[in-house]
């Protein structure tokens, strides 16, 4: 649901959406917002002060995705969950108890016991040297992201079972 389809929601507030995940463009940095015209004014004039704007064939390809068709949106969403399903079916399997994330392009994973002492950032780094698998360090997201890594659902599912076979020596040991 979004916040705007609240009665008088536009009168008071914007709601920020992003390219990334429902168009698959995750790193472009686009997307927009909607709301209350003054705090749009506001937003933009705050962001005019970071940057000079997103490069042009982005914002092209931007505008494509959103007056096109729409079905592609469904085909992201099945092909993120066809990857999920692999990563925390796999995980499961191999005795790193992942819960199911319901709609996302990442899987948040609790450090197993056994190397949780490590925190998010040492454990991150074993994991590329030993598994040769990347992940993002949950420390990284804030003091609340301690204890657990990211996996980004950005590979097929060829390479995530790779992944999971390199991270099933780690759960050997």
């Amino acid at each position: 649901p979004s916040f705007l389809e609240v009665p008088g929601a536009k009168e008071v507030g914007v709601e920020l959406f992003s390219m990334s995940k429902s168009y698959n463009m995750p790193g472009w940095r686009m997307g927009f917002v909607c709301g209350n015209p003054r705090m749009i004014h506001a937003l933009a004039r705050i962001k005019s002060y970071l940057d000079y704007g997103a490069f042009q064939p982005i914002q092209i390809a931007s505008i494509v995705a959103l007056e096109g068709e729409q079905a592609v949106v469904k085909d992201i969403v099945e092909l993120h969950r066809k990857r999920r399903d692999v990563l925390v079916d796999g995980l499961n399997k191999i005795g790193w108890c992942v819960p199911e994330p319901k709609g996302t392009m990442f899987v948040w994973a609790p450090i197993p016991e056994s190397f949780r002492a490590m925190g998010s950032l040492e454990f991150s780094k074993l994991l590329i040297n030993e598994c040769k698998v990347a992940v993002s360090p949950g420390i990284g997201f804030g003091e609340y992201g301690e204890g657990f890594v990211r996996f980004a659902l950005v590979e097929n599912e060829q390479r995530i079972r790779q992944a999971l076979r390199g991270l099933k020596t780690l759960a050997a040991r």
